[in-house]
């Protein structure tokens, strides 16, 4: 925000004044600003893939369960409680009574029903053009309503099923809202959540406000803007001047000035996701497993973590962090050898002058939050076995399509858990080949498909462990995508609200002023 200040004192003051007031119309006192590195592009919780979206619509939506308090256990949230039957196949859902959707509506087990047809349906008349977690929610066969409660009948037993109904892609939506819209419910979203949308204007800001009706305690803070800034840098300039309170995307280079600055503080939690290198294993050379052994080898994942993630990072030897379930996460590091990686490629049927591609993404992600940075390493490592990278990177407009372009090269690409479970990781990134959206690698591998679809349905843990590792063996044989590293979770606070980061939601209707 600019404002000009005039040459005469009495002037100066007057501007400042000015400013006070136009500051004071666009960001109340009562509003909590909430800067990040990028806009949303949908607020429709069945279209939603990225961060940036989710972070918006985890305020707005609400689930059957939801996390418990900081954690990642279960508790009722539009559901008041549930009974499993049928050897854990049918599941019915007790819904809460007196809540209401932002349009005036009232919840019922219709609107249940209506949710998840428009997820699992293709031929739903109200079903968006893409739904990037359908995979995920495949081995649920129906949904029907029974008098206030909802039935699921799933096609097999599902260890992670309360997991998913947590997730922000399983969010209730209101069906008159989403038949009135049509399409344009991305940007006209209704839900039965603390905060509604009050205006968005793309690219520049997005304000929800406290919902009136809402069945539970009102948030204490009735206003919420999200503000786009894409470089951390300036977000940072714009906490330490008190013109936003939380900023979402700081670099690890930031820390210590965040930390060593009074009116700021420095938030963190546990990893729950992961930065990989990932590879199209439908295009030579990257098909080729000795192309991408050879990358693997040139790549030193302890050097990564000091230059690229100043430390901040743990070094990964699986796509799960080792957060989640330590041994499966706690394989046995990747090698890292340059003479090795040079004889691998020689394997490789190269042309001559051929320059691999790398594609990545231009805007801050948590698990990448500088990504020229990480782009330029891994082109200077693959320099020393004779590779030179064309790097092109692409703004979050774009980005989402080129991941699901047939013909795209290697690529980087992240994770952040949805639910504390592998199967986040192994069936949501890799399973079901081609047509599963998140799959970027478009990898096929029909004795890890079967063995983290067997997890999904076994009750043991012991056993559902020992299958996972099985898949994890088989993922570091194969290498359809590199782990390269977990980054903790960080967010610059102003020392005026009191924030606690959730280790896979952004919950801002917790959010309270305080006294610094």
């Amino acid at each position: 925000m600019k404002w000009k200040l005039g040459v005469a004192i009495g002037l100066a003051i007057l501007g400042v004044g000015l400013a006070v007031l136009v500051l004071t119309k666009v960001f109340s006192v009562d509003a909590l600003v909430y800067a990040r590195g990028t806009d949303s592009t949908t607020l429709d919780p069945a279209e939603v893939e990225y961060g940036e979206d989710a972070k918006v619509t985890e305020n707005i939506f609400e689930t059957l369960v939801g996390f418990k308090g900081d954690t990642t256990g279960i508790e009722p949230r539009l559901a008041t409680s549930w009974t499993v039957a049928d050897g854990g196949k049918k599941w019915a859902f007790q819904l809460r009574k007196g809540v209401k959707f932002h349009d005036g509506t009232d919840l019922d087990a219709g609107d249940v029903v209506f949710t998840f047809d428009r997820i699992l349906k293709p031929d739903h008349p109200h079903r968006p053009k893409g739904v990037p977690y359908g995979e995920i929610f495949g081995f649920i066969e129906k949904v029907e309503a029974s008098g206030d409660a909802v039935v699921f009948t799933l096609k097999q037993p599902n260890a992670t099923f309360l997991q998913v109904l947590a997730l922000f892609g399983a969010a209730i939506v209101g069906p008159e809202a989403v038949k009135k819209h049509g399409p344009g419910f991305s940007r006209n979203p209704c839900g039965t959540g603390p905060y509604r949308l009050h205006r968005w204007r793309q690219g520049e800001k997005l304000v929800l406000e406290r919902f009136g009706d809402y069945w539970g305690p009102k948030p204490a803070i009735s206003r919420v803007v999200f503000l786009p800034v894409a470089s951390a840098q300036t977000a940072i300039e714009k906490l330490k001047n008190g013109e936003v309170h939380i900023v979402d995307h700081v670099t690890l280079a930031d820390v210590k000035i965040v930390e060593s600055s009074p009116g700021m503080r420095i938030e963190s939690e546990t990893s729950l996701n992961v930065c990989y290198l990932g590879f199209n294993s439908k295009k030579f050379p990257y098909n080729d497993p000795n192309f991408r052994r050879a990358v693997a080898l040139a790549i030193d994942r302890d050097e990564l973590n000091q230059i690229v993630y100043y430390g901040q990072g743990e070094p990964a030897r699986n796509l799960v962090p080792p957060a989640i379930w330590r041994d499966i996460g706690d394989l046995p590091t990747y090698e890292f050898n340059i003479e090795k990686a040079k004889d691998h490629l020689k394997k490789v049927d190269l042309p001559p002058d051929f320059r691999p591609e790398l594609w990545h993404m231009a805007f801050a992600r948590p698990y990448v939050p500088e990504p020229d940075r990480l782009a330029e390493y891994v082109r200077n490592q693959l320099r020393k076995i004779g590779l030179e990278l064309a790097i092109q990177k692409f703004e979050k407009a774009a980005w989402g399509e080129k991941t699901k372009d047939p013909d795209h090269p290697m690529y980087i690409l992240g994770w952040s858990a949805d639910y504390a479970d592998p199967d986040n990781f192994y069936h949501a990134l890799l399973a079901g080949g081609a047509k599963n959206e998140l799959n970027s690698s478009f990898w096929e591998h029909a004795e890890f498909n079967d063995l983290v679809v067997r997890a999904q349905s076994e009750q043991d843990e012991r056993k559902r462990k020992d299958l996972y590792l099985r898949a994890a063996m088989i993922y570091r044989e194969e290498m359809p995508t590199l782990p390269l590293v977990h980054v903790k979770q960080l967010a610059a606070c102003s020392r005026k609200v009191k924030y606690d980061l959730h280790p896979i939601e952004v919950r801002l209707y917790p959010v309270t002023f305080q006294n610094p």
